[in-house]
């Protein structure tokens, strides 16, 4: 393996490429289940651990959280924009939950950064690390 080949990355994956797409970024938009088909389909490719996150006591519908943030033009644009607490306001978490746009961020790094960049801005090739982490 060549050191060019080599992409070191934060979320262990290294070396990896984004599979091909199982369907377009306005039909995972339009369907639940297809998300969550092509979501759970895209971590197992790459190798990558994936389990729902729990905010405030209930699971994060990682759907909603896709959708919201790709209407704002994806994970990098919210971050440099600072959107997260726009994109928090459509959970309607309880006041108590103090640290909600942090965790979205975290989680949608985690679990949705490189699948938006294959179903939304439509990459292929190596993972790309992300403008706005580094």
């Amino acid at each position: 393996m060549s050191a060019k080949s080599m992409l070191p990355y934060r979320n262990g994956v290294e070396d990896a490429r984004y599979p091909p797409p199982l369907a377009s970024h306005e039909d995972v938009v339009k369907d639940p289940l297809l998300f969550w088909d092509t979501l759970r389909s895209f971590h197992s490719a790459l190798g990558t651990k994936f389990m729902v996150p729990v905010i405030g006591g209930k699971e994060l519908n990682l759907h909603v959280l896709y959708v919201e943030v790709t209407k704002k033009g994806g994970y990098d644009k919210v971050v440099t924009e600072k959107k997260w607490r726009e994109v928090s306001s459509v959970f309607n978490f309880s006041p108590t939950t103090t640290s909600a746009s942090y965790a979205l961020r975290k989680h949608y790094f985690s679990y949705l950064h490189h699948y938006e960049k294959l179903y939304f801005f439509k990459l292929q090739g190596p993972l790309l690390a992300s403008a706005a982490e580094k």
